[in-house]
C-alpha cells in the first residue's frame, strides 16, 4: 500500500511540471521566409607589396528584385601577411550601406573591423581553401542623411570552405563550389546566433595573369534578429579578381588564394 502511494506521488511530481508547462505555453511562432532574387557584383583586388605583405581592396554591390532595387553597397580595405603560398593572415576595415528603401533615404550604416586566417592548397585534381574570419560590427540607422542615434554592436565569426576543380589539367576554367556559415555572438544577440549560410556553385575563369572572375549561383539563407523571420535570397553572382604585383623584384612566384567574399 505504501509502495503504491509513493509510486503515485512520484508519478504526480514527475509529470506535474510537464502538465503545467503544456497548459501555460503558447503555440510556437510561425517561421516567416521571404524569398527574393538578387544580383551581386564585386571587384576584389590584391596588391603585392613585398615578399610577405600585400594590400587588399574590395568593392561590392548587391541589388534586389534581380537588379531593380538597391540592397547594399560595400567597401573593404586591409593588409595581408603571407607566411607562404598556403598560409595567410589579414586584417582591415569595411563599411556597408544597407538600403531600407528604394531611394536610400533610410539605410543601415555599418562600420566593420575584421581579421581572417586563410589556409589554401592545390592538389593534382583540385584546389581547396579554408577561411576563418572574425568581424566586429558597429551599426547605426540613418534617415535623410541624419543618424538616428540607435547604435548597436555585434560580433560575428565566419567559416568558409571553397573548392575549385579545373575542367582539364592546367586549364583556365574550373568548377567552383563553396559554403560559408556565419554565426553571431555577444550580448546584443538574442534570437539569431545563426546569422546566415551562403552556398555557391559556379564557374571560375582565368582571363590573364592579373585578372580572373567567377560566375554562378549563390543561395543565401539568413535568420533575422526577430528569430522567426528569414530571408532566402536566390542570387546571381559575378565576382572579378585582380592581382597586381608591385614589387621591384618579381622573381619569386606568389600564388594568390582567391576568396569568394
Amino acid at each position: 500500500m505504501i509502495r503504491n502511494r509513493l509510486k503515485n506521488l512520484f508519478l504526480i511530481l514527475f509529470f506535474l511540471p510537464v502538465w503545467i508547462y503544456a497548459q501555460t505555453t503558447e503555440e510556437p511562432p510561425t517561421k516567416n521566409v521571404n524569398q527574393q532574387s538578387q544580383t551581386w557584383i564585386s571587384l576584389n583586388s590584391v596588391f603585392q607589396l613585398t615578399k610577405h605583405w600585400s594590400g587588399l581592396a574590395d568593392f561590392h554591390m548587391r541589388r534586389s528584385n534581380f537588379v531593380k532595387n538597391p540592397s547594399f553597397n560595400f567597401i573593404r580595405f586591409g593588409a595581408r601577411y603571407g607566411f607562404n603560398n598556403n598560409l595567410k593572415l589579414s586584417a582591415g576595415y569595411a563599411h556597408l550601406w544597407l538600403a531600407k528603401d528604394e531611394n536610400w533615404t533610410l539605410y543601415l550604416n555599418e562600420n566593420r573591423i575584421y581579421q581572417e586566417f586563410i589556409l589554401a592548397d592545390t592538389w593534382s585534381t583540385f584546389s581547396g581553401l579554408f577561411r576563418i574570419r572574425t568581424e566586429q560590427r558597429f551599426f547605426n540607422n540613418v534617415e535623410e542623411g541624419q543618424s538616428l542615434q540607435d547604435d548597436f554592436f555585434i560580433n560575428r565569426i565566419r567559416f568558409l570552405l571553397s573548392i575549385t576543380i579545373p575542367f582539364k589539367k592546367d586549364g583556365k576554367t574550373s568548377f567552383l563550389v563553396a559554403n560559408e556559415v556565419h554565426l553571431n555572438f555577444g550580448k546584443e544577440v538574442v534570437f539569431n546566433t545563426f546569422d546566415q549560410n551562403r552556398f555557391t556553385v559556379g564557374i571560375k575563369q582565368k582571363l590573364s595573369k592579373t585578372w580572373s572572375f567567377d560566375f554562378g549561383y549563390m543561395m543565401v539563407y539568413q535568420q533575422l534578429p526577430s528569430g522567426i523571420d528569414y530571408n532566402l535570397n536566390h542570387t546571381i553572382r559575378l565576382f572579378f579578381y585582380s592581382n597586381f604585383d608591385l614589387r621591384k623584384n618579381k622573381e619569386e612566384q606568389i600564388r594568390h588564394g582567391q576568396t569568394i567574399d
